[in-house]
C-alpha cells in the first residue's frame, strides 16, 4: 500500500487540475469551432437567399394564368362567353390580375347573379359561378328571377313556356309577389298561370293556360282568388273547355261566361 505523504497528496492534486484544465480546454476549442461553422452555415444561407430571392421574384411577377376554371351549377352560361370576358384581364400576371374588374364584367353579364373568384398559385383561376333563376317572362323579351329583378338574356329559347307578367314600371316586384301567391292556391288545382296583368288601375287579371280568363279586380284579391278555389271542383275543372271568362268582382258570388253561349251565370256563394 502506497503511504500518501504531503508531497504526494499536493502532487495528485496538481495533475488533476491538470487533466481537468486540458479537458475544459478541448470543450473550449470544440465550442469554438462549432460556433465558427454555425457563423459559415448562416452567411452562406444568406448569400444564396440574396442571390436566388430576385430570380424567385421575378419568376413570381411574371407568372402568367395558364389556366381558368369554371364551377357552379350552370345551364345557360356561355363557357366560352366566360373566357372571352376573362381573357382580357389575364394578359398580365399572375400577381397584376385584377379580380374586382373580373367580377363586375361577369356580373354584369345577363345570366350571371353572382360570382366568386380566387387566385390558385401557381398558374389557375378558379371563378364560382352562381346563375339566374328564371321565374317568369316580364313582356316578351325580358326575364324575371326569383327577387322579381328583370335581366335580358340574348335569347329565351326553352323558356317559353314561363308565365308571362306585366304591369306598370317599377311594380315588377310586386307583380312576381302576386304571381307566386296565386300560383301556390291554383296550381294545386291543375291551374296553370299563363300570364298575370296588373293594368295602371292596379286591378288584376290572370289568364290560365287552358285560355280562361280572370278578371280578379283590385281589392281583396287574394280573398277572391280562394273563393274561386272553394268554388271550382273536379266537375267544374272537366267543364272549363267550355269557360271563356271567369269573374271574381262581386261580393258575394262568382260569375261564369260560357263560350258556346256567350253568355254570363252568375253563382252565389
Amino acid at each position: 500500500m502506497q503511504l500518501l505523504t504531503p508531497g504526494n497528496k499536493r502532487r495528485f492534486r496538481t495533475a488533476g487540475a491538470s487533466v481537468r484544465k486540458q479537458a475544459q480546454q478541448r470543450k473550449l476549442n470544440k465550442a469554438v469551432v462549432l460556433k465558427w461553422i454555425m457563423l459559415l452555415v448562416l452567411f452562406s444561407g444568406l448569400g444564396l437567399g440574396l442571390f436566388s430571392t430576385p430570380r424567385v421574384f421575378e419568376k413570381v411577377s411574371n407568372q402568367l394564368v395558364e389556366h381558368v376554371v369554371i364551377q357552379g351549377d350552370i345551364n345557360f352560361i356561355s363557357e366560352e362567353e366566360v373566357l372571352s370576358a376573362v381573357n382580357v384581364y389575364i394578359i398580365e400576371s399572375m400577381v397584376m390580375v385584377d379580380l374586382v374588374d373580373i367580377k363586375k364584367t361577369l356580373e354584369d353579364m345577363p345570366w350571371v347573379s353572382e360570382v366568386t373568384i380566387r387566385k390558385e398559385w401557381p398558374d389557375t383561376l378558379v371563378l364560382n359561378m352562381v346563375e339566374e333563376k328564371a321565374i317568369a317572362r316580364w313582356g316578351e323579351r325580358h326575364l324575371l328571377n326569383q327577387d322579381g329583378v328583370i335581366f335580358e338574356p340574348s335569347n329565351i329559347i326553352g323558356l317559353e313556356q314561363l308565365a308571362i307578367l306585366s304591369g306598370p314600371i317599377g311594380t315588377e316586384r310586386q307583380v312576381m309577389e302576386q304571381y307566386l301567391l296565386f300560383n301556390q292556391l291554383l296550381f294545386p288545382l291543375g291551374l296553370r298561370i299563363s300570364e298575370l296583368m296588373l293594368d295602371n288601375r292596379h286591378a288584376w287579371t290572370v289568364m290560365l293556360g287552358n285560355g280562361v280568363e280572370i278578371n280578379v279586380g283590385k281589392s281583396r284579391v287574394m280573398e277572391r282568388i280562394k273563393r274561386l278555389v272553394e268554388f271550382v271542383d273536379p266537375v267544374f275543372i272537366e267543364q272549363m273547355a267550355n269557360v271563356d271568362a271567369i269573374d271574381l268582382r262581386y261580393a258575394n258570388g262568382i260569375a261564369v261566361r260560357n263560350k258556346l253561349h256567350n253568355a254570363e251565370e252568375v253563382v252565389s256563394l
